[in-house]
């Protein structure tokens, strides 16, 4: 029987550019796959796209909105270069995502005082990109990472749905539309942005208390929807978000967690959110309510959990830690561009300006459709499969008998 090799595997071992050789793929996506490299300078990421003619490329507009937005949360660019076949975008290397530590290494939930430190370092990502006119649009599990040698850093990842919500000079938001296509994940997604309406600050903020709770509970009430078109998932996921109170969500826990999301909700599409009132509320739970010290002493640190060991293959890890080596993009490309200038996979050279952000919104659109729509098929097979396995016991239950 002849084996088929997984899409991307061809890739391992490939030496690009003289300098990175990939050793593992770390995982895939709509857009591409993410591979671990091997290089001089040590480990890092490398991430591919493949190329979609006429269109500009996400992963371009990706590394640029990132080293834009450098600071703390933000994981390294490294630089971004594309060939014939693909965009690449060579970021630092990073650990887990939320989503895979809680399916993998722990009970599919978090402790109280774990989920109150990432919800702090949380706001404190958001507001660095939020004061630099940035919103994420899509906010969930698998786009927070710990770092690889430092699994106590935080890092937001995947800023390909990210979109500058303000002006930069006159700080002067766009009137809210509505009749808007979601952008970003259902399952975490605002109640007004399943609405239609036009994401700000309050959104991303709203989607972390579904991420918080999510990594409390091991679950949300309105996962597994089985639906036969996304509209019908979506209206679905509406009605069961804005039916479950606050206090439902966050049944057995703190108030403070219903204050959060409550006010969260409350905000004005302008409205500048208060970090530091939020900020207070998970600190309030950990010193006053658990009697702790905000250690970031995570549970997978107090566990003595190898976070760099494989338990499965499918696993998501995208960029780095503070500790990698930092090229400069400029002259690194140079190298790059010689080193490859005689051969049909040239390198283009790297673009460096960063003044036009605005991206194709049908092209963030459809991207936010794919993922939801992919999410909804393996919903539908899994309900198959089920289905399938229980006709095979009946089937052989009827032989028996007979």
């Amino acid at each position: 029987m002849k084996s088929i090799q997984k899409p991307g595997l061809q890739l391992l071992n490939t030496v690009f550019f003289n300098k990175y050789r990939l050793v593992e793929k770390l995982g895939e996506g709509t857009f591409g796959m993410i591979f671990k490299c091997e290089s001089t300078d040590g480990l890092c990421a490398f991430k591919f796209e493949k190329k979609r003619y006429g269109r500009r490329s996400l992963l371009k507009a990706e590394s640029e909105i990132m080293i834009e937005l450098k600071g703390f949360g933000i994981p390294k660019i490294i630089s971004y270069v594309e060939n014939e076949d693909y965009n690449i975008m060579i970021m630092e290397l990073l650990g887990k995502s939320l989503e895979v530590i809680v399916q993998q290494y722990t009970e599919e939930k978090l402790s109280l005082k774990t989920v109150c430190m990432l919800g702090i370092e949380m706001l404190k990502i958001l507001k660095n990109i939020h004061d630099k006119h940035y919103i994420h649009r899509d906010i969930k599990p698998d786009n927070f990472a710990i770092g690889y040698s430092d699994q106590s850093q935080l890092y937001l990842l995947d800023f390909g749905l990210a979109k500058q919500y303000r002006s930069a000079k006159t700080l002067q938001q766009k009137p809210m539309q509505k009749n808007k296509k979601l952008t970003g994940t259902a399952r975490y997604a605002s109640i007004n942005a399943l609405r239609g309406y036009d994401q700000s600050r309050r959104d991303d903020l709203e989607s972390v208390a579904y991420v918080l709770a999510y990594l409390l509970r091991g679950n949300l009430p309105w996962q597994g929807i089985v639906v036969k078109t996304k509209e019908e998932k979506y209206a679905k996921i509406l009605y069961r978000k804005q039916s479950i109170t606050s206090e439902q969500l966050f049944f057995g826990f703190p108030n403070e967690l219903c204050t959060y999301i409550n006010y969260c909700k409350n905000l004005g599409y302008e409205e500048e959110p208060k970090y530091d009132y939020l900020t207070d509320l998970f600190k309030n739970i950990i010193q006053n309510q658990l009697h702790e010290e905000i250690d970031y002493k995570y549970d997978w640190l107090q566990n003595d959990i190898d976070l760099n060991l494989n338990i499965k293959e499918n696993y998501i890890s995208v960029g780095g830690d503070e500790n990698e080596n930092d090229l400069n993009n400029l002259s690194m490309l140079n190298n790059l561009s010689n080193s490859f200038s005689n051969s049909r996979n040239s390198l283009s050279a790297f673009n460096n300006s960063f003044n036009d952000n605005n991206l194709d919104a049908g092209y963030y659109e459809e991207a936010a459709e794919d993922i939801d729509e992919k999410e909804n098929n393996k919903i539908i097979e899994n309900k198959k499969e089920v289905e399938d396995n229980e006709n095979k016991k009946k089937i052989c239950i009827c032989c028996i008998i007979i």
